[in-house]
């Protein structure tokens, strides 16, 4: 018996898969570089520096976890997170439903024009976060600002604490909604029409196909923004310190957001410190996105 010749694959096949393997590699290439340069790298001795008292020249003397307990045990580490918790708290829920309502809006046949207004609601999302603030900083100044000089009042909106971080909630729900505004808008486009039409024919009326059909399949997407608006805000920085700078200045302590602990820090020469109250607001986000996840997630298994 003679044995069966083995069928080779041709050359070009061979050549083919290779680059089919190979082209992927190559085309993420770049961005794996760039997070592990740019990223991991600083990321990485960022944790080793938080372990170090290291004033950013000479040597770095290792003091184990004492960065961590000092920023733990300083009263102005937990008035800063007070504070951004309720910028956040304060303006998701008001950018979030005035967002979603409008995008139900713009979706009914009630409104024409639709290609007008979407550009005009996403337009405060493309300013500047310096010139929207100075934009409210002559809107909401005591002695020339527009609302006052209309309302012929004197209110101290940017002196009083309750008041200033009224005018920095109010500040991010306008510059915000219009991103989610599109989100949702988004998501309302994927809803099968028949699911809708299904439940009209059922007899529900507008309010309870909202309840039991929109907003159950727009969970996902809501969550989505819920995470990421929480991380953003536990990151924010730039509207307070513009709006309610003095002298060029930091804002004031009481009314501060956590990340102006940091830059006092850097400022100081406090780079371990620094270093520390950055890890703790990773594990503050990291530690919020995971109860929001779990409560949608109870939620919808409850359902």
């Amino acid at each position: 018996m003679t044995a069966l010749p083995s069928r080779r694959r041709p050359r070009s096949v061979e050549t083919r898969s290779l680059h089919e393997r190979v082209a992927p590699c190559l085309l993420i290439a770049p961005f794996v570089a760039a997070f592990v340069l740019l990223f991991l790298g600083p990321a990485l001795y960022s944790l080793v520096l938080s372990l170090y008292r290291y004033k950013g020249y000479g040597s770095a003397q290792f003091i184990g976890l004492s960065n961590y307990t000092s920023t733990l045990t300083y009263h102005i580490f937990w008035t800063a997170l007070g504070n951004t918790a309720f910028y956040w708290v304060a303006h998701v829920v008001p950018m979030m439903a005035l967002a979603f309502l409008l995008a139900l809006l713009v979706r009914s046949p009630v409104v024409r024009l639709k290609s007008v207004f979407k550009p005009i609601l996403f337009l405060p999302n493309i300013i500047a976060v310096v010139a929207a603030t100075l934009l409210f900083q002559s809107l909401f100044a005591t002695q020339y600002g527009i609302i006052n000089s209309a309302l012929r009042l004197q209110i101290p909106w940017l002196q009083d604490e309750w008041l200033s971080r009224i005018v920095i909630v109010v500040l991010m729900v306008w510059r915000n909604f219009g991103f989610w505004f599109v989100v949702f808008l988004a998501g309302l486009t994927t809803i099968n029409p028949e699911v809708e039409d299904a439940a009209r024919v059922d007899g529900a009326n507008d309010w309870q196909r909202l309840v039991y059909v929109t907003l159950p399949l727009m969970r996902p997407i809501i969550l989505l923004a819920v995470v990421i608006d929480a991380i953003g805000s536990f990151q924010l920085f730039s509207e307070p310190n513009i709006l309610l700078a003095r002298a060029g200045q930091l804002a004031p302590s009481a009314i501060a957001p956590l990340l102006n602990l940091m830059v006092v820090d850097l400022r100081s020469g406090g780079f371990g410190q620094a270093s520390a109250v950055g890890w703790l607001l990773f594990v503050i986000i990291a530690a919020a996105s995971y109860v929001q996840f779990r409560l949608f997630r109870d939620r919808e298994d409850r359902s």
